[in-house]
């Protein structure tokens, strides 16, 4: 992926979902893939990176698409596997295309049900 559309969907995906990635804050430095890319593109919405006062460290950042990439099965409308599948605990996201324009729509969608329970 390009990322200047990496920074255009991590920007479209704050606006989408602000009760997730409200807190997103612009990084000045380069992403990980502009970086890998050769590219100059910078202060992209970011999340992650807070202090971690157990290890003293701080946490790994990441633009917000690549969170979003990472986290979209939990936050969708999937059901668990059962107890007895290999996959037990984790979501069944069988007959889902994660497609950009997928993801994105799911987004607003879990945006809204989020609304509508509070």
């Amino acid at each position: 992926m390009n990322p200047r559309i990496e920074k255009k969907l991590s920007k479209r995906l704050v606006r989408l979902y602000p009760s997730l990635y409200g807190r997103a804050w612009i990084d000045s430095d380069h992403s990980e893939l502009a970086y890998d890319e050769n590219s100059n593109v910078r202060h992209c919405p970011s999340v992650g990176g807070e202090y971690d006062s157990y290890s003293g460290d701080s946490n790994e950042s990441y633009t917000v698409w690549a969170s979003w990439l990472q986290m979209w099965p939990w936050h969708g409308p999937f059901e668990e596997y059962p107890h007895d599948h290999q996959f037990a605990g984790y979501p069944n996201t069988e007959g889902f295309k994660p497609t950009t324009r997928n993801l994105l729509k799911m987004a607003a969608e879990c945006e809204k049900s989020e609304r509508l329970e509070s």
